[in-house]
């Protein structure tokens, strides 16, 4: 290869991504909870992607939005997201109207360090409202394995908190997963009742200390959860989210507590 040759391809490579990648909307649907399912179909250069990342949509103006990778298909080039429409939102509404009438939209490379670990213990996913998306894609992938693992067998639990009982919006996916796995265990939790993922795992998961432990859902709720397991004896190593990435903390003080 010449040295033009390189340069070019460094050059598109650049531009790529900086600018994104076009993407085709191969499905848009409805959910409960105001909640859009998204499912697109990149272009074969689009750099490899896992479960547990994140992809950024980008509008015309450069406007940006991350949203969790919400599926586990081996070899697959489709990625489905779980958009909640909020009515305070207009970016979100404007990327729903562009991909609902122009069919695509650019797509930023997959970031995000939280990834499946080979199983030790029980496996504990937390997820709040559509951070959902984020828990479904790992779940998929642990079940894939259990498929061809036998000894991957541990306990299961999934905590899927939300305002309202619709904004848990696939609990007939919850349901048919359960079926499948007879150790899956599944506890929708309620926030307006009280109800909290820090007392809520510590209640039901048996040797915590052995849990691996995911979570997905606001930066004060990951906190909270965190310094409640620790005070369990839960190491915060036991515990992936990608909040200790994006809002990390200077301090376990500045932090609500539970009691």
């Amino acid at each position: 290869m010449s040295a033009s040759m390189a340069l070019d391809d460094t050059l598109f490579e650049s531009t790529q991504m900086e600018f994104g990648f076009p993407s085709k909307v191969k499905n848009l649907s409805w959910l409960e909870g105001n909640v859009v399912r998204v499912q697109l179909t990149m272009p074969a250069d689009f750099p490899r992607f896992r479960p547990g990342q994140y992809i950024e949509l980008a509008l015309e103006d450069g406007t940006r939005r991350p949203f969790s990778i919400a599926n586990y298909h081996p070899q697959s080039e489709e990625i489905e997201l779980h958009i909640e429409a909020r009515p305070d939102s207009q970016a979100t509404w404007r990327m729903v109207s562009q991909m609902q009438q122009r069919g695509e939209i650019r797509v930023y490379p997959a970031k995000g360090s939280v990834q499946l670990k080979p199983a030790i213990g029980p496996q504990v996913f937390l997820a709040a409202g559509t951070g959902f998306a984020q828990i479904k894609a790992l779940i998929e992938q642990y079940l894939h394995r259990c498929q061809s693992r036998s000894n991957d067998q541990f306990p299961i639990y999934l905590f899927w908190g939300s305002e309202q009982p619709q904004q848990r919006y696939l609990e007939k996916q919850v349901g048919a997963w359960c079926r499948q796995q007879t150790n899956l265990r599944y506890l929708p939790l309620d926030w307006q009742s009280g109800d909290c993922w820090g007392k809520s795992v510590s209640a039901e998961v048996e040797q915590l200390k052995h849990s691996q432990i995911y979570a997905c859902g606001s930066p004060w709720r990951i906190y909270q959860t965190l310094d409640f397991l620790e005070r369990q004896g839960v190491s915060a190593t036991q515990i992936q989210s990608d909040v200790f990435a994006y809002a990390p903390r200077p301090s376990k003080k500045a932090t609500k507590t539970v009691a």
